[in-house]
């Protein structure tokens, strides 16, 4: 019987490091499945989801704690049942002068008008003309049940009217 484990890591950035971690769950019989990973600052880091036979899970996390030897630092998590799927997924992007709380704004926006977060992208980058530092995000939204979209459409108005952002949703359906 096989079982899907979510393994998260993060390490110096440095070449290689994939293909250790993916060399670890070879050495286990599992299959690598769905990943993120990404480079944040000197640091490279990442979330992936891998299919192992169960007896081999101990093996597993053993292979992952030998590459601390390397400065890998990596931990092994049961990935859980998935939820049901949505009604309707969107993406939505949103661009603007930096600062902080744009984030918290947003998330408590998606949550209280009832979606779900499957992913979001950010950084921060140089204005062209002017230099002064944009926030950028991209996100991939789900509307689970009970769900308002013109609720989320109205906080989205209102947040980007106050922070001066450009907020766009459309619809991934």
């Amino acid at each position: 019987m096989t079982t899907r484990v979510l393994i998260s890591f993060f390490c110096d950035d440095r070449p290689g490091v994939t293909q250790q971690l993916s060399a670890a769950v070879e050495r286990c019989e599992g299959n690598w499945l769905d990943s993120q990973l990404s480079r944040l600052g000197g640091r490279f880091a990442g979330v992936l989801q891998v299919q192992i036979p169960e007896a081999r899970r101990s093996d597993l996390e053993t292979a992952l704690a030998a590459l601390a030897d390397d400065g890998i630092t990596a931990t092994v998590t049961d990935a859980g049942a998935a939820h049901a799927a949505p009604i309707a997924v969107r993406r939505l992007t949103l661009l603007g002068p930096d600062r902080p709380g744009i984030v918290l704004e947003l998330t408590r926006s998606l949550h209280s008008a009832g979606f779900n977060v499957q992913s979001l992208d950010t950084s921060v980058e140089s204005a062209p003309m002017s230099g002064e530092p944009l926030f950028r995000a991209e996100a991939r939204i789900e509307l689970l049940e009970g769900g308002r979209l013109d609720q989320l459409e109205w906080q989205l108005d209102a947040m980007a009217e106050a922070m001066t952002l450009d907020i766009d949703v459309l619809d991934e359906n």
